[in-house]
């Protein structure tokens, strides 16, 4: 028989013990449950097919540098600024949840600048003055360009690009008298007369640029956008035969045009649906 002395120990520590084993008995039950995972990010908020327009203001800058044996390197530029609209197609490239964006991208637009720049000769030997115009006008130019960005936060992309340009340029000489401000040789309006020339064609060049795009609402893409635009460069010849059968010939000179723009322009477009970067691959 076991006595009440003993019996108070004997109770606390069998009451210890059951408490102890309880306690590893519920942390091996956990460790053997499964654990929830948290949930795959399927969002990549810019992927996908785009359509849009966009509006804005052009600056163009014409530089003629005449390649003559009486005028070499003589130069002459003048700017002009334009109303443009037109509308781009693109697709973009977004893994889930990545902030880094690629895509590729085309648009069409109108523009209406035509800067002239102008040469006037004082009266030469001949007592006549002479005046040049020079004006390249573009009636519409289109990019294809890659693009590269990054979303900062939430759906605001920021992003760079460039690529090839293309543009209908028209580079009109107009001379009100030609030859008669040469101060060495006699030149009267009846040896040559006024004088025009229009060379007009699709110049091909390389463009550069970068913008911000907002999404809102899943669907709609905001955006402000420029480029700037370099078509390089381009000779032409212009020959001049004289009126006045004695006159010794023809008068020739040679002009290089360089042509370049740059866009600044606010657009809207709407995006069709993102791929699901989460759905299970085909079998």
């Amino acid at each position: 028989m076991i006595s009440a002395e003993l019996r108070l120990p004997m109770t606390r520590k069998l009451s210890l013990t059951i408490l102890a084993l309880g306690f590893l008995g519920t942390t091996a039950w956990a460790d053997g449950m499964v654990q929830p995972t948290a949930a795959p990010c399927c969002e990549a908020p810019f992927a996908g097919a785009y359509i849009g327009a966009a509006v804005g203001y052009a600056r163009q800058r014409n530089e003629v540098t005449f390649l003559s044996q009486i005028a070499n390197g003589l130069q002459f530029r003048d700017s002009d600024d334009s109303f443009t609209f037109g509308g781009y197609v693109g697709y973009n490239w977004q893994r889930c949840c990545s902030p880094f964006v690629f895509g590729i991208e085309t648009d069409f637009n109108w523009q209406d600048a035509s800067p002239t720049a102008f040469d006037r000769e004082p009266p030469g030997a001949g007592g006549f003055a002479e005046t040049t115009s020079l004006e390249s006008k573009i009636n519409w130019f289109g990019t294809l360009r890659g693009r590269a960005g990054y979303v900062v936060h939430d759906h605001l992309l920021l992003y760079a690009t460039g690529g090839l340009a293309y543009a209908n340029v028209d580079h009109r000489f107009n001379d009100d008298c030609v030859g008669c401000g040469n101060p060495g040789f006699a030149v009267l309006p009846a040896d040559f007369g006024p004088f025009a020339q229009s060379n007009d064609k699709t110049k091909v060049g390389w463009t550069v640029g970068g913008g911000a795009e907002l999404l809102h609402d899943t669907r709609w893409v905001l955006r402000a956008e420029a480029l700037y635009v370099d078509l390089g460069s381009e000779t032409h010849t212009y020959t001049v035969q004289p009126i006045n059968p004695l006159f010794p010939g023809p008068a020739v000179t040679r002009a290089e045009w360089d042509d370049q723009f740059w866009v600044a322009r606010l657009g809207v477009a709407y995006k069709f649906d993102s791929p699901d970067c989460c759905a299970a691959p085909l079998k």
